[in-house]
């Protein structure tokens, strides 16, 4: 966050990363990629 992240996307199979991400920082968004819907969802939301 203090290098202006504030948004993290966790590419692969599984939501573990995109999980811890949310215990560390509640503010941080944090988005599982693993498959077409997936991807289609995460690229709206840039």
């Amino acid at each position: 966050k203090k290098e202006g992240v504030d948004k993290v996307v966790e590419i692969g199979s599984g939501r573990v990363l995109s999980g811890l991400m949310k215990r560390i920082d509640k503010e941080i968004s944090a988005i599982s990629v693993n498959d077409p819907d997936s991807i289609e969802s995460f690229l709206n939301s840039i």
